[in-house]
Protein backbone atom coordinates (compact mmCIF):
# COMPACT_ATOMS: atom_id res chain seq x y z
CA UNK A 1 0.00 0.00 0.00
CA UNK A 2 2.88 2.41 0.88
CA UNK A 3 4.67 1.72 -2.39
CA UNK A 4 1.49 2.60 -4.33
CA UNK A 5 1.12 5.81 -2.45
CA UNK A 6 4.76 6.76 -3.08
CA UNK A 7 4.38 6.06 -6.76
CA UNK A 8 1.30 8.25 -6.88
CA UNK A 9 3.09 11.13 -5.13
CA UNK A 10 6.07 10.86 -7.44
CA UNK A 11 3.77 11.06 -10.45
CA UNK A 12 2.03 14.13 -9.03
CA UNK A 13 5.32 15.88 -8.32
CA UNK A 14 6.57 15.17 -11.78
CA UNK A 15 3.39 16.63 -13.22
CA UNK A 16 3.75 19.82 -11.17
CA UNK A 17 7.34 20.28 -12.15
CA UNK A 18 6.48 19.77 -15.74
CA UNK A 19 3.86 22.46 -15.70
CA UNK A 20 6.06 24.88 -13.69
CA UNK A 21 3.32 25.70 -11.24
CA UNK A 22 4.88 24.13 -8.18
CA UNK A 23 5.16 26.38 -5.19
CA UNK A 24 7.84 26.38 -2.41
CA UNK A 25 5.37 24.95 0.10
CA UNK A 26 4.45 22.14 -2.11
CA UNK A 27 8.13 21.28 -2.62
CA UNK A 28 8.72 21.24 1.10
CA UNK A 29 5.72 18.99 1.67
CA UNK A 30 6.90 16.72 -1.04
CA UNK A 31 10.31 16.49 0.59
CA UNK A 32 8.72 15.64 3.93
CA UNK A 33 6.67 12.93 2.29
CA UNK A 34 9.71 11.44 0.66
CA UNK A 35 11.54 11.40 3.99
CA UNK A 36 8.52 9.76 5.63
CA UNK A 37 8.37 7.20 2.83
CA UNK A 38 12.04 6.38 3.31
CA UNK A 39 11.52 5.97 7.05
CA UNK A 40 8.53 3.70 6.43
CA UNK A 41 10.60 1.54 4.09
CA UNK A 42 13.37 1.32 6.68
CA UNK A 43 10.86 0.31 9.33
CA UNK A 44 9.41 -2.36 7.03
CA UNK A 45 12.88 -3.72 6.34
CA UNK A 46 13.65 -3.91 10.03
CA UNK A 47 10.33 -5.68 10.68
CA UNK A 48 11.04 -8.16 7.90
CA UNK A 49 14.53 -8.83 9.27
CA UNK A 50 13.13 -9.35 12.79
CA UNK A 51 10.47 -11.68 11.41
CA UNK A 52 13.04 -13.63 9.43
CA UNK A 53 15.24 -13.90 12.52
CA UNK A 54 12.26 -15.13 14.59
CA UNK A 55 11.31 -17.65 11.88
CA UNK A 56 14.88 -18.92 11.80
CA UNK A 57 14.92 -19.28 15.60
CA UNK A 58 11.60 -21.17 15.51
CA UNK A 59 12.88 -23.43 12.76
CA UNK A 60 16.01 -24.18 14.80
CA UNK A 61 13.86 -24.97 17.83
CA UNK A 62 11.67 -27.31 15.78
CA UNK A 63 14.76 -29.00 14.33
CA UNK A 64 16.21 -29.46 17.82
CA UNK A 65 12.91 -30.84 19.11
CA UNK A 66 12.75 -33.21 16.13
CA UNK A 67 16.28 -34.46 16.81
CA UNK A 68 15.45 -34.92 20.50
CA UNK A 69 12.28 -36.89 19.69
CA UNK A 70 14.20 -39.03 17.21
CA UNK A 71 16.91 -39.70 19.81
CA UNK A 72 14.32 -40.65 22.42
CA UNK A 73 12.48 -42.94 19.95
CA UNK A 74 15.75 -44.64 19.03
CA UNK A 75 16.56 -45.19 22.70
CA UNK A 76 13.05 -46.56 23.30
CA UNK A 77 13.30 -48.97 20.36
CA UNK A 78 16.74 -50.09 21.47
CA UNK A 79 15.47 -50.68 25.00
CA UNK A 80 12.49 -52.61 23.60
CA UNK A 81 14.81 -54.74 21.44
CA UNK A 82 17.00 -55.46 24.46
CA UNK A 83 13.96 -56.44 26.52
CA UNK A 84 12.68 -58.72 23.72
CA UNK A 85 16.11 -60.32 23.42
CA UNK A 86 16.23 -60.88 27.17
CA UNK A 87 12.73 -62.40 27.13
CA UNK A 88 13.66 -64.70 24.25
CA UNK A 89 16.85 -65.73 26.04
CA UNK A 90 14.92 -66.42 29.25
CA UNK A 91 12.31 -68.44 27.33
CA UNK A 92 15.05 -70.38 25.58
CA UNK A 93 16.72 -71.16 28.88
CA UNK A 94 13.38 -72.23 30.39
CA UNK A 95 12.63 -74.47 27.39
CA UNK A 96 16.11 -75.98 27.58
CA UNK A 97 15.67 -76.57 31.30
CA UNK A 98 12.27 -78.21 30.76
CA UNK A 99 13.64 -80.38 27.96
CA UNK A 100 16.54 -81.46 30.16
CA UNK A 101 14.17 -82.24 33.03
CA UNK A 102 11.88 -84.15 30.68
CA UNK A 103 14.77 -86.15 29.25
CA UNK A 104 16.05 -86.85 32.73
CA UNK A 105 12.60 -88.01 33.85
CA UNK A 106 12.28 -90.25 30.77
CA UNK A 107 15.73 -91.66 31.44
CA UNK A 108 14.84 -92.40 35.06
CA UNK A 109 11.54 -93.98 34.00
CA UNK A 110 13.31 -96.16 31.41
CA UNK A 111 15.92 -97.17 33.97
CA UNK A 112 13.18 -98.00 36.48
CA UNK A 113 11.28 -100.09 33.92
CA UNK A 114 14.46 -101.90 32.90
CA UNK A 115 15.25 -102.61 36.53
CA UNK A 116 11.71 -103.90 37.11
CA UNK A 117 11.93 -106.13 34.04
CA UNK A 118 15.29 -107.49 35.13
CA UNK A 119 13.96 -108.04 38.65
CA UNK A 120 10.89 -109.86 37.32
CA UNK A 121 13.07 -112.05 35.08
CA UNK A 122 15.41 -112.72 38.01
CA UNK A 123 12.51 -113.72 40.24
CA UNK A 124 11.12 -116.01 37.55
CA UNK A 125 14.53 -117.64 37.08
CA UNK A 126 14.89 -118.01 40.84
CA UNK A 127 11.44 -119.66 41.04
CA UNK A 128 12.36 -122.08 38.28
CA UNK A 129 15.67 -122.93 39.97
CA UNK A 130 13.89 -123.47 43.27
CA UNK A 131 11.34 -125.75 41.60
CA UNK A 132 14.11 -127.77 39.96
CA UNK A 133 15.98 -128.12 43.25
CA UNK A 134 12.80 -129.17 45.02
CA UNK A 135 12.05 -131.81 42.39
CA UNK A 136 15.61 -133.16 42.65
CA UNK A 137 15.36 -133.21 46.44
CA UNK A 138 12.10 -135.17 46.35
CA UNK A 139 13.56 -137.67 43.87
CA UNK A 140 16.62 -138.20 46.08
CA UNK A 141 14.40 -138.69 49.11
CA UNK A 142 12.31 -141.29 47.29
CA UNK A 143 15.43 -143.20 46.23
CA UNK A 144 16.80 -143.14 49.80
CA UNK A 145 13.52 -144.43 51.18
CA UNK A 146 13.47 -147.24 48.63
CA UNK A 147 17.01 -148.23 49.55
CA UNK A 148 16.24 -148.23 53.28
CA UNK A 149 13.13 -150.29 52.77
CA UNK A 150 15.01 -152.84 50.68
CA UNK A 151 17.77 -153.05 53.30
CA UNK A 152 15.23 -153.66 56.04
CA UNK A 153 13.52 -156.40 54.11
CA UNK A 154 16.88 -157.99 53.36
CA UNK A 155 17.80 -157.92 57.07
CA UNK A 156 14.57 -159.68 57.97
CA UNK A 157 15.29 -162.36 55.44
CA UNK A 158 18.77 -163.00 56.90
CA UNK A 159 17.26 -163.71 60.34
CA UNK A 160 15.21 -166.64 59.10
CA UNK A 161 16.19 -170.21 59.73
CA UNK A 162 19.17 -171.63 57.87
CA UNK A 163 17.17 -174.64 56.67
CA UNK A 164 14.70 -172.47 54.80
CA UNK A 165 17.08 -169.70 53.89
CA UNK A 166 17.31 -170.39 50.21
CA UNK A 167 13.55 -170.78 49.88
CA UNK A 168 12.88 -167.72 51.95
CA UNK A 169 15.50 -165.68 50.11
CA UNK A 170 13.97 -166.65 46.77
CA UNK A 171 10.55 -165.82 48.11
CA UNK A 172 11.88 -162.53 49.47
CA UNK A 173 13.42 -161.66 46.15
CA UNK A 174 10.21 -162.43 44.33
CA UNK A 175 8.18 -160.53 46.90
CA UNK A 176 10.55 -157.59 46.70
CA UNK A 177 10.36 -157.46 42.94
CA UNK A 178 6.59 -157.71 43.03
CA UNK A 179 6.39 -155.03 45.71
CA UNK A 180 8.64 -152.73 43.70
CA UNK A 181 6.59 -153.37 40.59
CA UNK A 182 3.35 -152.65 42.42
CA UNK A 183 4.84 -149.56 44.06
CA UNK A 184 6.15 -148.28 40.70
CA UNK A 185 2.77 -148.92 39.10
CA UNK A 186 1.05 -147.20 42.02
CA UNK A 187 3.35 -144.18 41.73
CA UNK A 188 2.77 -144.04 37.95
CA UNK A 189 -0.98 -144.25 38.47
CA UNK A 190 -0.79 -141.56 41.12
CA UNK A 191 1.21 -139.29 38.83
CA UNK A 192 -1.24 -139.87 35.96
CA UNK A 193 -4.19 -139.15 38.23
CA UNK A 194 -2.52 -136.00 39.52
CA UNK A 195 -1.70 -134.86 35.99
CA UNK A 196 -5.24 -135.62 34.91
CA UNK A 197 -6.68 -133.65 37.79
CA UNK A 198 -4.39 -130.66 37.08
CA UNK A 199 -5.14 -130.85 33.38
CA UNK A 200 -8.89 -131.00 33.98
CA UNK A 201 -8.69 -128.11 36.43
CA UNK A 202 -6.66 -125.99 34.03
CA UNK A 203 -9.01 -126.84 31.18
CA UNK A 204 -12.05 -125.90 33.24
CA UNK A 205 -10.37 -122.64 34.24
CA UNK A 206 -9.65 -121.79 30.62
CA UNK A 207 -13.18 -122.77 29.55
CA UNK A 208 -14.66 -120.53 32.24
CA UNK A 209 -12.35 -117.68 31.26
CA UNK A 210 -13.25 -118.12 27.60
CA UNK A 211 -16.98 -118.09 28.35
CA UNK A 212 -16.53 -114.87 30.29
CA UNK A 213 -14.63 -113.31 27.38
CA UNK A 214 -17.32 -114.32 24.90
CA UNK A 215 -20.13 -112.94 27.07
CA UNK A 216 -18.26 -109.67 27.58
CA UNK A 217 -17.59 -109.38 23.84
CA UNK A 218 -21.29 -109.95 23.00
CA UNK A 219 -22.34 -107.26 25.47
CA UNK A 220 -19.80 -104.85 24.03
CA UNK A 221 -20.88 -105.40 20.40
CA UNK A 222 -24.52 -104.84 21.35
CA UNK A 223 -23.70 -101.57 23.14
CA UNK A 224 -21.59 -100.06 20.38
CA UNK A 225 -24.21 -100.35 17.58
CA UNK A 226 -26.09 -97.20 18.63
CA UNK A 227 -22.83 -95.39 19.40
CA UNK A 228 -21.43 -96.08 15.94
CA UNK A 229 -24.59 -94.79 14.19
CA UNK A 230 -24.36 -91.50 16.14
CA UNK A 231 -20.65 -91.18 15.42
CA UNK A 232 -21.11 -91.60 11.67
CA UNK A 233 -23.86 -88.94 11.70
CA UNK A 234 -21.54 -86.52 13.53
CA UNK A 235 -18.73 -87.05 11.01
CA UNK A 236 -21.14 -86.52 8.11
CA UNK A 237 -22.28 -83.27 9.70
CA UNK A 238 -18.63 -82.16 9.76
CA UNK A 239 -18.49 -82.73 5.97
CA UNK A 240 -15.72 -85.32 6.31
CA UNK A 241 -16.76 -87.51 3.42
CA UNK A 242 -13.76 -89.84 3.33
CA UNK A 243 -13.74 -90.36 7.11
CA UNK A 244 -17.48 -91.06 7.07
CA UNK A 245 -16.98 -93.68 4.36
CA UNK A 246 -14.15 -95.23 6.32
CA UNK A 247 -16.20 -95.36 9.52
CA UNK A 248 -19.11 -96.98 7.68
CA UNK A 249 -16.71 -99.44 6.03
CA UNK A 250 -15.15 -100.27 9.40
CA UNK A 251 -18.55 -100.94 10.96
CA UNK A 252 -19.75 -103.01 7.98
CA UNK A 253 -16.61 -105.14 8.13
CA UNK A 254 -17.12 -105.75 11.84
CA UNK A 255 -20.73 -106.81 11.22
CA UNK A 256 -19.82 -108.87 8.17
CA UNK A 257 -17.25 -111.01 9.93
CA UNK A 258 -18.86 -111.19 13.36
CA UNK A 259 -21.18 -113.99 12.22
CA UNK A 260 -18.30 -115.84 10.54
CA UNK A 261 -16.18 -115.58 13.68
CA UNK A 262 -19.02 -116.81 15.87
CA UNK A 263 -19.65 -119.78 13.53
CA UNK A 264 -16.00 -120.84 13.39
CA UNK A 265 -15.53 -120.66 17.16
CA UNK A 266 -12.34 -121.39 18.97
CA UNK A 267 -10.00 -124.33 18.54
CA UNK A 268 -10.21 -126.93 21.35
CA UNK A 269 -6.48 -127.52 20.97
CA UNK A 270 -6.01 -124.13 22.61
CA UNK A 271 -6.76 -125.72 26.00
CA UNK A 272 -4.13 -128.43 25.55
CA UNK A 273 -1.40 -126.11 24.21
CA UNK A 274 1.12 -125.15 26.91
CA UNK A 275 2.50 -121.65 27.32
CA UNK A 276 5.56 -121.13 25.15
CA UNK A 277 5.86 -117.32 24.87
CA UNK A 278 6.72 -114.66 27.39
CA UNK A 279 6.25 -110.89 27.12
CA UNK A 280 6.35 -107.89 29.44
CA UNK A 281 3.95 -104.98 29.77
CA UNK A 282 3.86 -102.28 32.43
CA UNK A 283 6.57 -104.04 34.43
CA UNK A 284 4.70 -107.39 34.53
CA UNK A 285 5.61 -110.66 32.83
CA UNK A 286 2.94 -112.67 30.96
CA UNK A 287 3.12 -116.23 29.66
CA UNK A 288 0.85 -117.32 26.77
CA UNK A 289 0.60 -120.17 24.29
CA UNK A 290 0.92 -119.91 20.52
CA UNK A 291 -2.81 -119.20 20.00
CA UNK A 292 -2.74 -116.14 22.25
CA UNK A 293 0.59 -114.98 20.75
CA UNK A 294 -0.91 -115.13 17.23
CA UNK A 295 -3.94 -113.15 18.43
CA UNK A 296 -1.68 -110.41 19.85
CA UNK A 297 0.28 -110.24 16.59
CA UNK A 298 -3.02 -109.91 14.72
CA UNK A 299 -4.03 -107.01 16.99
CA UNK A 300 -0.92 -105.03 16.05
CA UNK A 301 -1.22 -105.85 12.33
CA UNK A 302 -4.91 -104.97 12.10
CA UNK A 303 -4.32 -101.85 14.20
CA UNK A 304 -1.63 -100.65 11.78
CA UNK A 305 -3.82 -101.28 8.72
CA UNK A 306 -6.86 -99.55 10.24
CA UNK A 307 -4.63 -96.63 11.25
CA UNK A 308 -3.39 -96.28 7.65
CA UNK A 309 -6.98 -96.17 6.40
CA UNK A 310 -8.08 -93.60 9.01
CA UNK A 311 -5.05 -91.34 8.44
CA UNK A 312 -5.56 -91.47 4.67
CA UNK A 313 -9.21 -90.46 5.09
CA UNK A 314 -8.41 -87.47 7.33
CA UNK A 315 -5.65 -86.33 4.96
CA UNK A 316 -8.04 -86.57 1.98
CA UNK A 317 -10.66 -84.56 3.90
CA UNK A 318 -8.12 -81.88 4.87
CA UNK A 319 -8.85 -82.65 8.53
CA UNK A 320 -6.35 -82.16 11.33
CA UNK A 321 -4.32 -85.10 12.61
CA UNK A 322 -6.48 -86.62 15.36
CA UNK A 323 -5.98 -90.37 15.84
CA UNK A 324 -7.00 -90.31 19.51
CA UNK A 325 -10.61 -89.32 18.69
CA UNK A 326 -10.97 -91.75 15.78
CA UNK A 327 -13.64 -94.36 16.46
CA UNK A 328 -11.48 -97.27 15.26
CA UNK A 329 -8.76 -96.26 17.76
CA UNK A 330 -11.26 -95.94 20.60
CA UNK A 331 -13.02 -99.19 19.68
CA UNK A 332 -9.72 -101.05 19.04
CA UNK A 333 -11.68 -104.26 18.47
CA UNK A 334 -11.30 -104.93 14.76
CA UNK A 335 -10.52 -108.63 14.35
CA UNK A 336 -11.28 -109.49 17.99
CA UNK A 337 -13.75 -112.33 18.48
CA UNK A 338 -13.60 -112.87 22.22
CA UNK A 339 -11.11 -115.75 22.05
CA UNK A 340 -7.68 -116.54 23.49
CA UNK A 341 -6.86 -113.11 25.07
CA UNK A 342 -8.74 -110.52 27.09
CA UNK A 343 -10.32 -107.67 25.14
CA UNK A 344 -8.31 -105.08 27.11
CA UNK A 345 -5.06 -106.79 26.08
CA UNK A 346 -6.16 -106.92 22.43
CA UNK A 347 -7.24 -103.25 22.59
CA UNK A 348 -3.85 -102.14 23.94
CA UNK A 349 -1.81 -103.73 21.16
CA UNK A 350 -4.33 -102.75 18.46
CA UNK A 351 -3.91 -99.10 19.47
CA UNK A 352 -0.13 -99.45 19.37
CA UNK A 353 -0.34 -100.47 15.72
CA UNK A 354 -3.12 -97.97 14.90
CA UNK A 355 -1.17 -94.93 16.09
CA UNK A 356 1.84 -95.84 13.97
CA UNK A 357 -0.25 -96.61 10.90
CA UNK A 358 -2.18 -93.34 11.24
CA UNK A 359 1.02 -91.29 11.51
CA UNK A 360 2.56 -93.05 8.50
CA UNK A 361 -0.50 -92.48 6.32
CA UNK A 362 -1.37 -88.95 7.44
CA UNK A 363 2.21 -87.74 6.90
CA UNK A 364 2.61 -89.94 3.83
CA UNK A 365 5.97 -91.01 5.26
CA UNK A 366 6.01 -94.75 5.95
CA UNK A 367 8.49 -95.39 8.73
CA UNK A 368 6.74 -98.25 10.56
CA UNK A 369 5.39 -100.27 7.64
CA UNK A 370 4.77 -100.56 3.90
CA UNK A 371 1.84 -99.34 1.85
CA UNK A 372 0.84 -101.44 -1.16
CA UNK A 373 -2.27 -99.63 -2.39
CA UNK A 374 -3.00 -96.73 -4.75
CA UNK A 375 -1.37 -93.78 -3.06
CA UNK A 376 -3.89 -91.24 -4.30
CA UNK A 377 -6.94 -93.44 -4.72
CA UNK A 378 -9.89 -94.20 -2.49
CA UNK A 379 -9.24 -96.98 0.00
CA UNK A 380 -12.90 -97.82 0.38
CA UNK A 381 -14.34 -97.96 -3.16
CA UNK A 382 -16.25 -101.01 -4.34
CA UNK A 383 -13.33 -102.39 -6.30
CA UNK A 384 -11.12 -102.54 -3.22
CA UNK A 385 -13.98 -103.83 -1.07
CA UNK A 386 -14.61 -106.68 -3.50
CA UNK A 387 -10.92 -107.38 -3.95
CA UNK A 388 -10.01 -107.59 -0.27
CA UNK A 389 -13.37 -108.22 1.37
CA UNK A 390 -13.01 -112.00 1.72
CA UNK A 391 -9.34 -111.93 2.48
CA UNK A 392 -9.83 -111.62 6.22
CA UNK A 393 -12.22 -114.54 6.41
CA UNK A 394 -9.72 -116.88 4.73
CA UNK A 395 -6.95 -115.37 6.79
CA UNK A 396 -8.89 -116.09 9.97
CA UNK A 397 -9.43 -119.67 8.83
CA UNK A 398 -5.66 -120.01 8.42
CA UNK A 399 -5.16 -119.32 12.12
CA UNK A 400 -4.24 -115.63 11.94
CA UNK A 401 -1.55 -115.74 9.28
CA UNK A 402 0.37 -112.79 7.87
CA UNK A 403 -1.59 -109.68 7.03
CA UNK A 404 -1.85 -109.38 3.25
CA UNK A 405 -3.89 -106.21 3.35
CA UNK A 406 -3.21 -102.82 1.85
CA UNK A 407 -0.72 -101.86 4.60
CA UNK A 408 1.69 -104.12 6.47
CA UNK A 409 3.66 -103.23 9.59
CA UNK A 410 7.37 -104.04 9.58
CA UNK A 411 8.28 -107.28 11.36
CA UNK A 412 10.94 -105.48 13.42
CA UNK A 413 8.39 -102.89 14.59
CA UNK A 414 5.89 -105.65 15.39
CA UNK A 415 8.47 -107.46 17.53
CA UNK A 416 9.54 -104.24 19.27
CA UNK A 417 5.91 -103.56 20.23
CA UNK A 418 5.09 -107.07 21.50
CA UNK A 419 8.51 -108.22 22.71
CA UNK A 420 7.42 -111.87 22.46
CA UNK A 421 10.11 -114.30 23.62
CA UNK A 422 9.71 -117.97 22.82
CA UNK A 423 11.03 -120.49 25.33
Amino acid sequence: MISHRNAFLAAAIGLVLATGVASPDVAAKEKDKQAQSKEDRSHDDRAKAAKAKADKANAEKREAAHHENARREGERREASHRADAERREASHRADARRDAERRDADHRADARRDAERREAAHRADARRDADRREDAHRADARRDADRREAAERHAVGQQRALEVRQREEAHARNARREAERREAALRADSRRDADRRVSQYERQRLVTLQQRREAEYRRYTAERRALEARRISTIQAQRRAQQARYQQWYWDQQQRYASRWSRNGYDDRYYATPASYRYYRDGRAYQVNSYAADMLRQAVRYGYEMGVRAGHADRQDGWRSDWRNNYAYQDAGYGYNGYYVDRSEYNYYFRQGFRRGYDDSYRNDYRYGTYNGNQYGNLYDNQYYNQYGDQYGSQYGNQYGDNNGIAVILASVLQSILGLQQY
